[in-house]
């Protein structure tokens, strides 16, 4: 029988993600488990120059766009956190920057997860066919067990029906 003690929750704050934490927060509560709840902020593109027009975008106003950003989603972070903690759970969070998948397979090892929580819903056609989804890699690479929750709104369509 399986024995959870740190649970990591991806969130990137959309009604699936809640769904999932509220299952993370379920199991936490049955297990006595620790939630660390994750948000991974994707960098910004490059920045494209042209010598004949300059840049493109203010590097400036992009980076300071970045940090507003990231400080808006540590504040939610925090809310959802204490939230948590009210309710009576171990709880903590951390933000990072870069690829999701990767990011969150990284903080799943580094802290010794026993369990990966996180929402998922159906892509199809070719974003799928090329991109495949955050849930579809992390259940293909996490070194440990992976609950994917789907929103019940989130009905399975098959790419050649119409």
């Amino acid at each position: 029988m399986a024995n959870f003690s740190k649970i990591v929750s991806a969130t990137d704050f959309s009604e699936d993600s809640t769904l999932a934490i509220s299952y993370a927060e379920e199991i936490a509560r049955r297990f006595g488990a620790e939630i660390l709840l994750l948000h991974v902020d994707q960098a910004l593109p490059p920045v494209m120059v042209s010598p004949e027009i300059g840049p493109v975008m203010d590097v400036g106003a992009m980076t300071r766009i970045a940090e507003e950003q990231r400080m808006m989603a540590q504040k939610e972070l925090d809310k959802i956190v204490n939230r948590m903690r009210d309710a009576g759970l171990k709880a903590r969070s951390m933000l990072k920057v870069g690829s999701p998948f990767l990011e969150l397979i990284r903080a799943a090892q580094a802290e010794g997860a026993d369990l990966i929580v996180m929402g998922t819903h159906g892509r199809t056609g070719i974003a799928h066919v090329l991109m495949g989804s955050v849930a579809e890699r992390v259940v293909q690479k996490a070194h440990c067990p992976v609950l994917t929750i789907r929103h019940p709104d989130r009905k399975f369509k098959h790419p050649l029906d119409k």
